[in-house]
This record gives structure tokens, C-alpha cells and sequence, in this order.
């Protein structure tokens, strides 16, 4: 099986995974099927607000089937009173609950504001149309010193409660509670803010966090936080820190707070495998097709890796006991690169969405370097002879990792984990590690031509 994406085709009907951007994941337990939910986002496709979603039965192609919300949805929820309207949802969650789905989006008063509001909307159909039921967390007329009502999802603990994480750098990540029976708000209070669990060091480096998401694991017995950090367009991460308590608090693999003494375990960032023959279009016919002003200019394409792989989201598929992280990723040609719009940073205009497969190690996750493709993630006993391609997660350079080529053994084989992948660098089978030093340093490797 191939990739479910490639780079340099900016087309969502060729390239399905072309565009999404805050994806995340369901698997519907009545068809069996995938279901991934993201952004209001289009670069080269008409432009439509109401909450992405697309559809596969192998978690590799996927399909675009249109929005999520009905128009009255839409209407309610983007509708600001004297002030302007919201032109786009954020970050959306679905889960199915006692025969409903329900979607839990972010509409936001204006980009970069810390006034939003999370909606809850619900449908019989994980294809919608979605109606609005109510507000959830709503952050308008408070200060950027408290959290933004944006990026929910959705953790049931071990006791059958169901909490929502939520918020975003300006001030930290928030857990509540819910009801259950509702999804709403558990004290019927929209404002009610619940608890911080993470927020940035002081004097900090890097901006975050925010795109939280907690996942349960009964293997490990800890609950796990998810989050980004960094500039989206180009320097965004994923980190992770774990609890044995949804409340937190969540520590990282030292032992410290994220809630104001630490950026927690670093799991990705923007990287550069070697591509000799990347999984990618020859030429992009599409660009002069773009409603995108710069990408219509586009004439070439220059493989350098991905950027800014970020606000992820972990789920586990209860199909075949695995767990995996869908994100979005930025492809990093160089001819893609633009000022942001906010005047002061660097952008990469293309963005998909990536699946990795995730494992544990010594009781902490980590993610397979290449994209999941079906068949292929197949452990494997040993790591076979040297040359090696690989590269270490550092925690606080958030520049592109490149990759370096020698000798694999420097690392202990009993944290890691061997497995079969595509080398999506270079259009074929191959070999990949994932692991994490004694250290609490993250790694990724590749073997040198591998055939398998």
C-alpha cells in the first residue's frame, strides 16, 4: 500500500489529505470507518466554512466528502453581534456517545484573539449535518492571562467521567469537566474555566503550549498530554507528558511540572530525511489553479523535508489494539516558504495531514519517523547492520533536524523499537526505529538503503 498523500499535487480531490489542517480522528464504531475532522482551511479548493471532514476504511485513503455543520450551524455559531463574524472553525473533536455524535469545534472572535468559544454540535451521522446544542467553554470579554476557549478534546477517565482539555499559550492548557449525559458543561456554566494543567516557564524560548489532547493508556496505566509548541508555520512540535490522574498534575520524563516548569517530552519536530526519491509529484500541474496568489506563481519544487509537525492528536483503534497520532505537517520546499501573516514569521504554504503509528517505550510514547502505510509497521527482532540514517528530537532547538548517516549502535536496542515502513524519502520499503535515550531524548532512524 502506498502513502495516503504525496507532496508537490495541490489537489484535494487527487490528494485527499491535501489542505487539512488540526486534524483529528474517529473511528465510527457502527461502520467500522475513519472519520478525521479539521480546520476551516482551503489553499487551492473553494472555500467552504463548516468544518472539513474526510473518510477512509484503512486509516491510509482517504476521501473528502464536504462539511460537517448545517447552515444554521454555521450561521449561529459564527455570528459576533456588533462585531465582525468568525470566517472559520478550528480545531475540531467527534465522538460518539449514547447513539449521537457530538463535534466540539473552536470559533474564535478574531485570528491571534484569546476571546473563542467552543461549540458543541450533534448528529446521527458521523457525515452530519451537525446542529448546534450549546456552548461549552466561552473566554470572550476575559484576559489573555486566562485560557482560550479554542482546540477541545475529549478524555473519559477510568470512573466514567468526561472531561474536556482545552486552551492555548495565552494562558495554558485548561481541563473541565462534563456531563455526561449532555457533553455540556457540567455546572451548566459555559464560563467556568476548570483547571490549568500546563502553561509555559517563565522566560520562556518558544510559544505554547496549546492543541492539547489527553489519551488513557490501561497498558501503561497513565494518562498522557499532548501538546504543541513553537511557530505553526515553521517550527511547531509535539511534546507529551504523562499522570496517573486526569487532573494532572502531568510531569515530564524528568519528573517536572509542565504547569509552568517544564515543555514536557518532545516527540517531532520539523526534520529532513535524505530524499533521493521523494513520494511526490514530478511536476504540479495544479498551481496555476490556485485561488492562492503566491502558490499560483509557483513553477518548481525542491524536496527538504516537513515542517512544524503539530497539534496532534493521539486515538486508539480498538480494530486492531494499536494506537496511533494524526497531526498536520507542512511540506518544506523552499519555493513554499512566505512571510506569515502576521509580519513576523516564516511560513510553509502546503500542509497535509500525517498519521504515524504510535508505540511506548519504557512507559512513554513515541512515533514511528515515517507515515503509517497499512501493511508495513511490522516489528522487527533486531536492528540489522550499519550504515544508519537518524535524528535526535534535542529538547529546545526547534530548527529543522538533518539527518546524519554512521553507525546506529550508540543507542541502547532495548529502548527502541524496530519496524518495516515506506521510506516515504525515498519511494520504497524499508527499515525505521523509534526510541527514547535513558536520557529522555527522542530519536528517529532510518537504515540506508533497505529493501524489505
Amino acid at each position: 500500500m502506498l502513502p495516503g498523500f504525496k507532496l508537490n499535487c495541490h489537489n484535494r480531490d487527487l490528494n485527499p489529505c491535501f489542505e487539512s489542517h488540526d486534524p483529528s480522528m474517529m473511528k465510527d464504531p457502527i461502520s467500522g470507518n475513519y472519520y478525521s475532522y479539521s480546520t476551516d482551511s482551503a489553499i487551492c479548493s473553494e472555500y467552504k466554512q463548516g468544518i472539513p471532514i474526510r473518510k477512509s476504511s484503512d486509516l491510509v485513503n482517504f476521501t473528502y466528502i464536504g462539511t460537517a455543520l448545517s447552515e444554521a450551524a454555521v450561521a449561529e455559531a459564527r455570528d459576533n453581534g456588533v462585531y465582525p463574524p468568525t470566517a472559520g472553525f478550528w480545531a475540531p473533536f467527534v465522538e460518539y456517545v449514547n447513539g449521537e455524535y457530538r463535534l466540539y469545534y473552536s470559533a474564535t472572535k478574531a485570528f491571534g484573539s484569546s476571546e473563542s468559544k467552543i461549540w458543541l454540535a450533534v448528529s446521527s451521522n458521523p457525515e452530519g449535518p451537525f446542529e448546534n446544542r450549546g456552548v461549552v467553554a466561552d473566554t470572550w470579554f476575559t484576559g489573555d492571562d486566562l485560557p482560550n476557549a479554542i482546540d477541545p478534546h475529549i478524555i473519559d477517565d477510568k470512573d466514567g467521567r468526561k472531561f474536556m482539555v482545552y486552551g492555548s499559550y495565552f494562558g495554558g492548557i485548561y481541563i473541565k469537566e462534563l456531563d455526561v449525559k449532555s457533553g455540556l458543561s457540567i455546572d451548566g456554566d459555559a464560563r467556568s474555566l476548570g483547571k490549568r494543567l500546563a502553561v509555559r516557564p517563565n522566560n520562556y524560548r518558544i510559544d505554547g503550549p496549546e492543541g492539547a489532547a489527553i489519551i488513557y493508556c490501561k497498558e501503561t496505566d497513565y494518562y498522557y498530554l499532548f501538546f504543541s509548541y513553537g511557530w505553526l508555520g515553521e517550527n511547531y512540535d509535539i511534546r507529551v507528558a504523562r499522570s496517573k490522574v486526569v487532573e494532572g498534575p502531568y510531569l515530564d520524563f524528568e519528573g517536572n511540572d509542565v504547569n509552568g516548569k517544564s515543555y514536557g517530552l518532545k516527540l517531532a519536530n520539523s526534520y529532513c530525511f535524505k530524499g533521493e526519491n521523494p513520494y511526490a509529484d514530478e511536476v504540479c500541474s495544479y498551481n496555476q489553479l490556485s485561488r492562492h496568489r503566491y502558490l499560483s506563481q509557483v513553477t518548481s519544487w525542491t524536496f527538504d523535508g516537513f515542517r512544524g509537525p503539530g497539534h496532534g492528536v493521539p486515538f486508539y483503534d480498538w480494530g486492531n489494539d494499536s494506537y496511533y497520532f494524526v497531526h498536520h505537517i507542512r511540506d518544506g520546499a523552499p519555493e513554499l516558504k512566505m512571510e506569515a501573516r502576521d509580519g513576523k514569521h516564516v511560513s510553509y504554504l502546503a500542509h497535509y495531514m500525517m498519521i504515524r503509528k504510535m508505540l511506548f517505550v519504557d512507559g512513554w510514547p513515541v512515533l514511528s519517523p515515517e507515515p503509517y502505510c497499512g501493511e508495513f509497521h511490522e516489528i522487527v527482532d533486531e536492528i540489522t547492520e550499519a550504515p544508519w540514517e537518524w535524528i535526535e528530537l534535542d529538547d529546545m532547538n526547534n530548527g529543522v533536524k538533518r539527518s546524519q548517516i554512521g553507525r546506529f549502535d550508540q543507542y541502547d536496542k532495548n529502548r527502541m523499537i524496530v519496524m518495516k515502513c515506506y521510506d516515504f524519502e525515498n519511494s520504497r520499503p524499508g527499515i525505521c526505529a523509534t526510541g527514547i535515550t535513558s536520557e529522555g531524548v527522542c530519536f528517529w532512524g532510518k537504515k540506508v538503503d533497505a529493501i524489505c
